[in-house]
């Protein structure tokens, strides 16, 4: 009975209602003393443009705009990550380049990723990829991945936009730009992130500002965080 009710305490730990509670489990992992990176995203829910979705990540400007969007995709989209239960594998980016295809994969060698773990994130009809990496090799320990893993499919099984409580409900734009302001992107940060342009980017926080009734960016943002919302 102790071990049932333990198990429903660390699945209701795992329901996330935000990105926040996502990223810190992430961050939580990558505080184990490795020099980890990690990129999360929702594989092509855009069909307009049929581009990944990044959910959260601590991957710097350049590493983003160095390696791009479309590498980015061609990762999330490869059939090589590892489903929750088997052993990961680590690749180093040149191997990474050559299977998917895209040459601009092994600049991540360029940005202190010298072995990238793909891991496959099931949440329902969304579909999601953890992208783990670390400056060396053999530096991860496949185990502690592995309980990552099952922990973000935990976290995403939950993972749902919550209403706005104060007014008018905030679309996935202005949400998705208020977290990413919040995490201290910039707006050329953000526009490189989610695809857009940097004007639509600060016009997405303004509509948000104006919906939760704030005064500026940081009063939004804490508002935001505190309903949930981002």
């Amino acid at each position: 009975m102790a071990t049932e009710t333990k198990e429903k305490r660390s699945a209701r730990q795992y329901k996330a209602a935000s990105r926040r509670d996502v990223s810190s489990l992430a961050r939580a992992y990558c505080r184990s003393g490795k020099n980890v990176s990690y990129l999360i995203a929702e594989a092509a829910p855009d069909s307009a443009t049929g581009m990944a979705s990044i959910l959260v990540s601590n991957w710097s400007f350049d590493t983003i705009e160095d390696v791009g969007l479309n590498a980015i995709t061609r990762l999330v989209e490869s059939p090589i990550s590892t489903f929750p239960g088997a052993v990961p594998s680590g690749w180093h980016p040149l191997a990474l380049a050559a299977l998917v295809a895209c040459d601009e994969v092994a600049h991540l060698s360029l940005h202190e990723q010298q072995e990238v773990f793909l891991l496959k994130l099931p949440s329902g009809k969304k579909r999601y990829i953890a992208l783990i990496s670390a400056d060396e090799a053999d530096a991860l320990d496949t185990a502690e991945l592995q309980r990552l893993q099952m922990g973000l499919c935990h976290l995403l099984s939950g993972y749902k936009a919550k209403t706005n409580p104060i007014g008018e409900p905030l679309s996935e734009r202005e949400r998705e730009c208020l977290y990413w302001v919040s995490e201290g992107k910039t707006a050329d940060e953000v526009s490189l992130i989610i695809n857009v342009s940097s004007n639509t980017v600060n016009s997405y926080v303004a509509h948000a500002i104006h919906k939760l009734a704030a005064k500026n960016r940081a009063m939004a943002i804490a508002t935001a965080i505190r309903n949930g919302l981002i």
